[in-house]
């Protein structure tokens, strides 16, 4: 079984558990919106996304989702976590790509991106953390969330998490925001720091990880009009 068909297969028994869920309450069976996280590095939206998954049960899609990227570009999965959510300058993928193939370039990487995340997005059930999902995702329930945190908190989170010093911590998180930022930009053409682009903008230096899956929790039933069910309190 490869790598694609193992996630939807783990997925498919947490939609069946949904399902349970819902038909207790008599309600018919339908797909969950998605809930996309963008976030600034060393905010915290792993630790949110794994939080919300073991709330409700969804699909949590981080590390995942470069695992089924490279299956389905039939690429190498270490080539293709060079390019997750940052890109190789034109000249660059142009010669890499001449010498390895056209598997191995930006372009080959993004048109794979969109093609599962629409998969995901058509499944639902789903958490997708950054890779532009919010740009992606276009069902009109789904809840698009970022999150932040200032500057100097990041750097002390980061420099205790990879046991490094506040220097180099302000380096990495500069260095990977702003990949991050060139991504966004080059391939959807948008700002990532812009407001307006998403559902919910929350500092995680006010909340701790529950108070901010209590927050999304709260604008997913809001936007959605879903009570979505707790598997996990």
């Amino acid at each position: 079984m490869n790598t694609i068909e193992r996630l939807i297969t783990e997925q498919v028994l947490t939609w069946n558990k949904q399902k349970e869920l819902t038909n207790k309450n008599k309600e018919k069976p339908f797909i969950w919106p998605v809930i996309t996280i963008s976030r600034e590095y060393g905010a915290g939206g792993r630790s949110l996304a794994r939080e919300l998954g073991r709330r409700i049960g969804f699909k949590i899609w981080d590390k995942e989702l470069l695992s089924a990227i490279a299956e389905e570009a039939g690429a190498d999965e270490q080539f293709m976590g060079s390019l997750d959510e940052r890109r190789r300058k034109l000249i660059d993928d142009f010669l890499y790509g001449s010498f390895m193939g056209s598997k191995h370039s930006n372009t080959h990487y993004f048109r794979s991106l969109l093609r599962v995340v629409h998969t995901i997005g058509a499944h639902g059930s789903s958490i997708l953390v950054g890779r532009g999902g919010n740009y992606i995702i276009k069902s009109p329930d789904s809840l698009h969330i970022r999150i932040v945190r200032p500057f100097i908190d990041r750097v002390a989170y980061v420099a205790e998490l990879e046991g490094i010093s506040r220097q180099n911590a302000e380096k990495v998180i500069k260095a990977r925001d702003a990949e991050r930022e060139d991504f966004i930009q080059h391939y959807f053409k948008r700002d990532v720091n812009n407001p307006g682009d998403f559902d919910m903008v929350i500092n995680s230096g006010v909340f701790d990880t529950v108070q901010l899956a209590d927050l999304v929790l709260s604008g997913y039933e809001k936007k959605s009009g879903l009570a979505v069910p707790i598997i996990n309190s």
